[in-house]
C-alpha cells in the first residue's frame, strides 16, 4: 500500500495518478462516497474528509479507530491520499480537535503497515518511507 499525505491543494491526487499510472474513476472520494463502498476500489483520497464523516455519524471513535484500518488491510486498496490536518492552531471546538487526533491516530498506523509513504509539498514529492 502507498501512502500520500500533504497540505491541502498541494496537488497530491494528481501526483498519484500521474506517477502511479491509475484512472481517477479507480479512485474513491471520502468527501462523498457511500461509506459502505469507501473502501471498494484500489485507492481513495480525501481520506481525512471519510474520517470526518464516519465521526459525524457516529460510526468511529477512540476506542474502535482499529476498524477503519482493518477495513482498510482487507480491501484492495492500493493508494491512500490524505490531507495533514495536525499543524497550526488547536482547534478550539471539542469535536474538531478529536478529529484532528483521529486524523492523525490513523495515519500513523496507516503509515506503519504502508510498503511506501510520500510526503506533497507543491507538487514536489518527498519519500519518507520505502
Amino acid at each position: 500500500m502507498i501512502l500520500i499525505i500533504g497540505g491541502a491543494y498541494h496537488n497530491k491526487l494528481a501526483y498519484a495518478l500521474k506517477t502511479y499510472n491509475i484512472l481517477k474513476e479507480d479512485m474513491q472520494n471520502g468527501r462523498q462516497c457511500p461509506v459502505n463502498e469507501a473502501f471498494s476500489k484500489k485507492g481513495i483520497y480525501n481520506l481525512h474528509l471519510l474520517i470526518k464523516r464516519y465521526m459525524e455519524q457516529g460510526l468511529l471513535n477512540s476506542e474502535n479507530y482499529f476498524q477503519i484500518i482493518e477495513q482498510i488491510n482487507n480491501s484492495n486498496i492500493e493508494i491512500i491520499i490524505c490531507n495533514e490536518i495536525g499543524s497550526g492552531i488547536i482547534p478550539l471546538d471539542k469535536f474538531e480537535r478529536e478529529y484532528r487526533d483521529m486524523v492523525g491516530r490513523i495515519v500513523s498506523e496507516l503509515s506503519a503497515i504502508s510498503h511506501k509513504v510520500e510526503r506533497i509539498y507543491y507538487g514536489i514529492p518527498t519519500i519518507l518511507k520505502g
